[in-house]
């Protein structure tokens, strides 16, 4: 067993994964579940953010599953 104790600060946690695209992350803030994309509109000097935040929406039998999710 862990002996990791959560802080009163931690708002969430991420899982890092790697799909086609590249790498991504998935997991929980505050509750809601996101999934975090790096930001390929981003150029070199830009003040854009490095990583995007989305709201997880749930699976469908439609759609494919997070190790396929297109950037």
């Amino acid at each position: 067993m862990s002996n990791y104790k959560q802080k009163d600060s931690e708002v969430g946690a991420l899982w890092k994964k790697t799909g086609p695209n590249g790498e991504y992350f998935t997991g929980t803030i505050m509750g809601e579940n996101v999934v975090v994309f790096r930001n390929r509109l981003k150029e070199p000097g830009d003040r854009k953010p490095d990583w995007r935040v989305l709201k997880s929406k749930p699976l469908s039998k439609d759609r494919p599953s997070d190790d396929s999710v297109p950037f």
